[in-house]
């Protein structure tokens, strides 16, 4: 099994859809679509087996119940898990064989999202971090009476920093596989900038 630039693209659309507040709410985009179960659900429709999908969603969701973010404070970043950390479980569990129901194939799934989920927190606070330039733009805005300028700070301005953190991000991650996902995090060690 591997995942086609369409798939991921779709990935990363979705990917962008649950972490945009914008889109229906934090009630409808993180709290529901990038919940690991609803995830599962998801990826297993784009990648058509939604068996697995739904399988190393539930894997994937018992680990990350309880995850809430009090304060903007995130331990881990969910929209990662499903629509990253989900795919490339269903690839790995795929290429090796593995039944679906097993408990290999289970702990296979819930390590592919810790190891995912950590990463997808550097890509949260890189969403965060963007989206204060454009605040600053929104509030030179009001300072200056532009208050049609306060919709293109809303609406317009966040895609960009969702396209750059979750997007392309989910694109290449999915398509080129867990080595992205290793290169990556080697690229960033734990005591680096990014990840303090």
């Amino acid at each position: 099994m591997s995942i086609s630039w369409l798939q991921a693209a779709l990935l990363g659309l979705v990917a962008c859809l649950a972490s945009l507040p914008g889109m229906g709410g934090t009630t409808i985009g993180n709290y529901t679509l990038g919940r690991p179960l609803v995830g599962g659900l998801v990826c297993g429709l784009i990648l058509g087996d939604v068996k697995l999908g739904i399988m190393c969603g539930v894997a994937m969701q018992v680990v990350y119940i309880a995850l809430v973010t009090p304060g903007g404070t995130v331990s881990a970043d969910v929209r990662a898990i499903s629509y990253i950390g989900i795919p490339l479980a269903m690839v790995a569990v795929k290429s090796q064989g593995l039944d679906y129901a097993s408990a290999d194939a289970t702990g296979l799934a819930t390590s592919m999202g810790t190891l995912v989920g950590t990463l997808g927190t550097v890509l949260f606070y890189g969403t965060a971090t963007l989206n204060l330039v454009w605040q600053g733009i929104g509030w030179k805005a009001v300072e200056k009476g532009d208050f049609k300028k306060i919709y293109t700070v809303d609406f317009v301005l966040p895609w960009i920093s969702h396209i750059l953190f979750s997007f392309i991000p989910t694109l290449i991650m999915c398509h080129f596989g867990a080595d992205a996902v290793t290169a990556l995090k080697n690229a960033l060690p734990m005591d680096g900038i990014a990840m303090k």
